[in-house]
């Protein structure tokens, strides 16, 4: 994948099972249960959306208490460092809804920020956190 290319989009829905009708209805696509625990990281259920077997994208139940702005799609795009560019984003004043969660067994990780008039984006890598490095006190004497 090619940096700042979007990656994956998710729908978020208050009535998954409808969405999931309609979506299949229009464009043929099937939905494969992906999380359908909500004590999971995710805190709801999640299907990845299929084309020809592929996934293409994903669909998410929306919080019962989300307001319209937390339903819709979702774009990701690709970032080198997914901590440098999140701290970006919220000097350009975006909002952090999420810092760095792990995708399981995908070797993915994804942060979730809401940009400075509330719309939702995803910054998506495949590149793991990079350890903490102490500084040293080298050349210190007693």
């Amino acid at each position: 994948m090619a940096e700042h290319e979007v990656v994956w989009w998710e729908i978020a829905s208050p009535d998954p099972g409808r969405t999931q009708g309609f979506y299949k209805a229009l464009f043929g696509w099937r939905f494969r249960r992906a999380f359908d625990d909500p004590n999971s990281e995710l805190g709801r259920r999640y299907w990845i959306v299929e084309r020809g077997g592929a996934g293409i994208g994903g669909l998410q139940e929306s919080l019962p208490t989300a307001s319209a702005a937390h339903a819709g799609v979702r774009l990701y795009v690709e970032v080198d460092d997914l901590e440098a560019t999140l701290s970006r984003a919220v000097e350009l004043g975006a909002t952090s809804e999420r810092r760095r969660t792990f995708l399981g067994t995908d070797d993915f990780w994804f942060a979730n920020v809401r940009d400075p008039t509330g719309i939702a984006l995803g910054l998506w890598t495949s590149r793991p956190p990079r350890p903490i490095r102490s500084r040293s006190t080298r050349g210190s004497s007693d």
